[in-house]
């Protein structure tokens, strides 16, 4: 369901929107907030990622690759 809302942009924004056909104009706003909103949810789970990495012991390569092997010889019928 579509929802009609007021915002206040700067001049630059709303440079941008005045030349868009008075069609697409959501359609642009939406696609900016959909876009925004993805980059921020990437962005955040980057940042806990790198807490968890720092709070967590280090694990040597030959270690996970031994750990992929088994699983995938666990998992073959």
């Amino acid at each position: 369901m579509a929802r009609r809302v007021n915002i206040m942009m700067d001049e630059e924004a709303w440079r941008v929107i005045e030349r868009l056909p008075r069609g697409s104009r959501s359609r642009a706003v939406n696609t900016a907030i959909r876009e925004w909103s993805a980059t921020s949810k990437r962005r955040e789970a980057s940042a806990r990622m790198d807490e968890l990495r720092a709070r967590l012991p280090t694990v040597e390569t030959d270690r996970i690759v031994r750990w992929i092997r088994e699983e995938r010889e666990r998992r073959l019928p």
